[in-house]
């Protein structure tokens, strides 16, 4: 809880103040301070506000994202029922090799670029707190302004904001680990903002991800990421490929929450969706496959 009835605005002003010289006007890319406790300004005067809820919105312009909020909430219940556990442990572990690789550094910072609601960057947090020698500032972006307002309940030292990856608003050479977990990735964004010494995270599908829902929808149900991974391997040098294949055990309310959360089913008809949902599947396979890069 916060402490001395600290709010979530006031424990934001305080994060922000002191990580601001990372941050860039997404209008002109002038260097940004918080100002008047509710702004973070650039030296052209373009100004941005922090909310009550402790988040930036830091588009530069209006979003055309259709996220709803619903898809975010069933995806934060989700998760809360451990269906991504072993992918946080696993990251968790990777994040925490890295910083004891890099003890000179005073710290590291870590950037979830595509965070949705935050449950993922939330979940490595507490991981992360644990670790007596890993000491790290989180950063977590996502254009959809419903998924960062979900990102903002609990407590956490986390940094939110609302920006487009594909003009993020952080200085050059800002973060030593950018995770990109199950979302669009921007490559020249991500090499511009990566530090020289840093490691970029993505996490794609593995051929089985999902594979019993594929099953009930598609004819052909062979999946392949081969090419996001070959495309990853264009833009950074490839590091590691590690898959990590388990099964969840379904509880009845989980599936019709997966359905929503999924891209797999955004485009069936409200019948068919309604349909699957009722189909009893004793468990589900989550296969990931982990790419770690660096910087050529």
């Amino acid at each position: 809880m916060y402490h001395n009835k600290e709010t979530k605005k006031n424990r934001a002003q305080t994060n922000i103040r002191n990580h601001q010289k990372k941050f860039k006007c997404p209008i002109c890319s002038g260097a940004m301070s918080l100002k008047n406790e509710s702004n973070l300004v650039c030296n052209k005067n373009h100004s941005f506000d922090l909310s009550r809820k402790g988040y930036l919105n830091l588009l530069a312009s209006g979003s055309n994202a259709k996220y709803e909020k619903e898809l975010f909430e069933a995806r934060k219940q989700v998760c809360s029922f451990g269906f991504f556990d072993p992918l946080i442990q696993d990251l968790g572990e990777r994040i925490s090799g890295y910083s004891k690789g890099n003890l000179a550094k005073n710290g590291i910072s870590v950037l979830d670029a595509g965070c949705g609601e935050g449950s993922h960057l939330r979940s490595l947090a507490e991981l992360l707190e644990h670790e007596q020698c890993v000491n790290s500032t989180l950063f977590g972006v996502d254009i959809a302004k419903e998924g960062i307002k979900l990102a903002t309940t609990g407590d956490t030292d986390i940094v939110w904001a609302v920006a487009d990856l594909a003009k993020l608003p952080f200085q050059q050479d800002s973060f030593d680990v950018i995770l990109n977990i199950l979302s669009p990735a921007n490559y020249h964004e991500f090499e511009r903002i990566l530090a020289d010494d840093g490691i970029l995270i993505k996490v794609i599908p593995g051929k089985s991800y999902l594979s019993e829902l594929r099953s009930l929808m598609f004819e052909e149900k062979d999946y392949s990421s081969d090419r996001v991974a070959d495309y990853f391997s264009n833009k950074f040098e490839l590091i590691s490929s590690q898959s990590i294949e388990y099964k969840i055990q379904l509880e009845e309310d989980i599936l019709p929450r997966l359905l929503k959360m999924t891209p797999l089913t955004w485009s069936l008809e409200p019948e068919m969706h309604k349909e699957i949902s009722l189909i009893e599947l004793p468990s589900i396979t989550v296969d990931l496959t982990i790419l770690t890069g660096a910087k050529r």
